[in-house]
């Protein structure tokens, strides 16, 4: 059943559906070398392609195991399935840490997204260096009473980590770096990870309500867990929309604007959205693996060339997402 009261109060979509990925345009790939430390150049050409295409592939063989997967959606189905108001009281703060009610999400001149969510980070003390000079992204968690959930939600985050840091080699030798040329501006990552709870939408004179509109992710990459009900659709460079089923056992990994602008639109970051069309509610989970956050991201020398100069101007790496996530989810406001 939706939950949503209001008609038109969140954003909607016309239209019939995308077709089914092939795996030629999301294709699967094998991280087993990576894993247990072979040789890496299948891996690295495979990512390479799918990097300068959809910029979205799946990977198995990731070396998180099934059973951290599955406890960590039964920890998320049970939060999203407790009384709001026991949510509403960790609502996400100045940490950017917390709940995040339903359609606090908001595109620009978009209607809200139909989602909720509950936000956590590297989980630091007040009295770390960083948290007391305010940097954002820095700072403890906040947590839901039940301690279960904090330790199913805690290894999850731990596994995921280790394998962004993992992943990290591979772009690096994709974009014919040395191995660990991002691995050392990941000293202290801004890694931050969204629950993510869409509820059965509203379907009426063809219309379906979008859980997450079109956007491209703001940081170097995400890797995402979602459950079967799947809805994650992506934009092909030619515009046609096409749907990433869910794959058993496999995290979809995509590229966001700072990996673009390091490679100098090499590396695609691409448009995509969520829409739930099964009739069901859909968890998925989404972590965010960025650099440390005063890392200042300029075209990789590996990316530009005198036919082709760097298109974008350094930025800082952690003041380029904040500004993105102040600018759509203006709606939520902090609380301390």
């Amino acid at each position: 059943m939706s939950l949503n009261v209001e008609s038109k109060k969140y954003d909607t979509l016309v239209d019939d559906g995308p077709r089914k990925a092939s795996l030629e345009e999301v294709p699967v790939i094998d991280l087993a070398a990576l894993m247990n430390g072979q040789d890496l150049s299948s891996v690295v050409e495979s990512l390479r392609t799918a990097c300068k295409e959809t910029a979205f592939f799946y990977v198995k063989n990731h070396g998180v195991a099934p059973d951290v997967i599955r406890d960590v959606f039964a920890a998320s189905r049970e939060f999203f399935g407790s009384p709001l108001d026991e949510r509403l009281q960790i609502t996400r703060n100045h940490y950017n840490r917390g709940y995040i009610p339903m359609g606090a999400t908001q595109l620009p001149g978009k209607a809200p997204d139909l989602k909720d969510s509950f936000d956590l980070g590297v989980d630091l003390p007040l009295d770390d260096p960083a948290v007391v000079a305010g940097v954002p992204f820095h700072g403890p968690n906040q947590w839901p009473a039940d301690a279960s959930f904090r330790d199913r939600v805690e290894r999850y985050f731990s596994e995921v980590q280790l394998l962004g840091m993992k992943m990290l080699r591979v772009f690096a030798l994709a974009l014919d770096l040395e191995e660990d040329y991002f691995v050392k501006l990941y000293e202290s990552p801004v890694v931050s990870m969204r629950l993510l709870h869409y509820p059965q939408p509203l379907k009426s004179d063809g219309e379906i309500e979008v859980g997450s509109g079109i956007h491209t992710d703001y940081g170097v990459f995400t890797i995402l867990y979602q459950d079967p009900a799947g809805g994650l659709e992506l934009q092909k460079p030619d515009g046609e929309w096409i749907a990433a089923p869910f794959i058993d056992n496999t995290f979809v990994i995509n590229l966001g604007d700072l990996m673009a602008r390091w490679t100098n639109d090499v590396f695609r970051s691409n448009p995509h959205r969520v829409v739930n069309r099964t009739g069901r509610e859909r968890f998925s989970i989404a972590a965010f693996l960025n650099p440390t956050y005063s890392t200042v991201v300029s075209c990789l020398p590996t990316c530009q060339s005198e036919e082709n100069p760097a298109r974008y101007d350094p930025i800082g790496a952690g003041e380029y997402v904040m500004n993105k996530i102040k600018a759509n989810q203006f709606r939520q406001s902090a609380t301390n």
